[in-house]
């Protein structure tokens, strides 16, 4: 039983990617993919909770493509710190950004403020994010009244993303090498087979043929579309957590039918997923360049972030900003090694700011993932909300009114 179909919270998804591979091992899956909506930046530390436990995995995103309606195209097998992937990842979050700040902004000026219902940053929140907190305002029933009145195609409140075009994600998935198979092709609008047959054409692997909410007869129909184009059928539950928005539980899709078998010999095969290697080539390409990519980076300081008290923020109305470069100071020496990775900015009226040096990051703790580079953005982040701390309650004096309470987060870090 596989699945190569499933959401961690670097997208929309409610678990950090290395509890869906703890809940994928505990479900018994004999092969997974994480694929996150037009980001790879959990694949990394998926792989390498993987490969700890034991469970087979494969790399993956979901890309949504420039389309009449709703197309998702899932990269199997991708190499996730690839400039394709990384590149469409940025113009995902610059596109999904400016959506969602326009969408609130429209439902503000109808009176209906959702900026302090959503727990999550701007860049990763959905529709359904926005739809859920809908419900919990009292402004529709479900998640499904919510879109039938807010999200109509043209509507009051919607405002389109710009995507890449399917030629475009094609050549992607291709250039970071990897497969390419359609996602839940029974939701597409109009005529599916003459997409499948475009796609076919610029180099479609597979179609996700067996799929949560898809009927036996759109199974059936879909295998016929496979076999017709020589695709190869996948299955995919589409999981986001437990109690997310109703989607089904992992592993779900799965049916004990041998094309399904024979596509998890395949992919097992291209990626180099053995008892012995459960993630693969993934893991032994990566192990030289173990650093992760700056998207990665970002979701893991959102994370950190968000576990701190909301009381350090105060006053810090520049939030904390990821800087690519490494930084170049010349107190940035061994013997001060937190003065390398961030730095603390009082502007003045120009607002008070915390930055992190990905590049210094690079450098520093180039063979650390996961967990412990996380350890280690919390350290810098504590270190820098100090020296905010004090300087909001006046000239670095540790004096104030907060003293007591940080101490039990902040230690001697120099």
């Amino acid at each position: 039983m596989y699945d190569l179909h499933m959401h961690s919270n670097c997208s929309d998804g409610i678990l950090p990617p290395e509890r869906i591979i703890d809940e994928a091992k505990a479900a018994g899956l004999t092969l997974a993919a994480l694929t996150d909506h037009d980001c790879a930046a959990g694949v990394l530390r998926a792989a390498h909770r993987a490969e700890a436990i034991g469970q087979p995995f494969i790399s993956g995103a979901e890309f949504e493509a420039e389309y009449h309606c709703e197309l998702h195209i899932l990269g199997l097998g991708i190499d996730p710190v690839h400039h394709s992937v990384t590149e469409a990842a940025k113009i995902d979050r610059r596109s999904r950004i400016f959506r969602n700040q326009l969408m609130l902004r429209k439902f503000q000026k109808a009176g209906i403020d959702l900026w302090g219902e959503l727990d999550k940053p701007i860049e990763t929140v959905t529709k359904p994010d926005i739809a859920a907190a809908l419900v919990r305002l009292g402004c529709c029933r479900d998640i499904s009244e919510a879109f039938s009145v807010y999200f109509v195609r043209g509507g009051e409140f919607d405002v389109p993303r710009v995507h890449l075009s399917r030629k475009r994600i094609m050549e992607m998935i291709a250039e970071a090498g990897g497969v390419a198979v359609l996602a839940h092709p029974m939701k597409i609008k109009g005529d599916a087979e003459e997409l499948v047959r475009e796609l076919a054409e610029l180099g479609l692997w597979g179609i996700e043929a067996y799929y949560s909410e898809a009927t036996e007869e759109e199974t059936k129909h879909f295998l016929r579309l496979a076999e017709k184009y020589g695709l190869h059928p996948t299955c995919g539950s589409d999981y986001h957590g437990p109690k997310r928005h109703g989607i089904a539980e992992l592993g779900c899709a799965w049916r004990d039918v041998p094309e399904l078998c024979e596509t998890e010999a395949l992919l097992k095969e291209m990626n180099g997923v053995t008892d012995q290697a459960p993630a693969g080539k993934l893991i032994q390409r990566r192990r030289i360049r173990a650093f992760c990519s700056i998207d990665e980076f970002r979701v893991l300081a959102d994370e950190v972030a968000e576990e701190l008290p909301e009381e350090f923020f105060k006053g810090l109305n520049g939030g904390i900003a990821i800087i690519e470069r490494a930084k170049l100071h010349e107190k940035s020496k061994a013997m001060r090694p937190l003065y390398v990775l961030g730095e603390y900015n009082y502007g003045g009226h120009a607002g008070r700011w915390i930055n992190l040096y990905y590049g210094s990051f690079a450098k520093v703790h180039f063979m650390k993932r996961g967990e412990e580079l996380k350890a280690e953005l919390r350290r810098v982040l504590l270190h820098e909300f100090r020296h905010h701390l004090e300087t909001r309650a006046g000239e670095h004096g540790l004096e104030y009114e907060d003293a007591a309470y940080i101490a039990e987060y902040v230690g001697d870090d120099e």
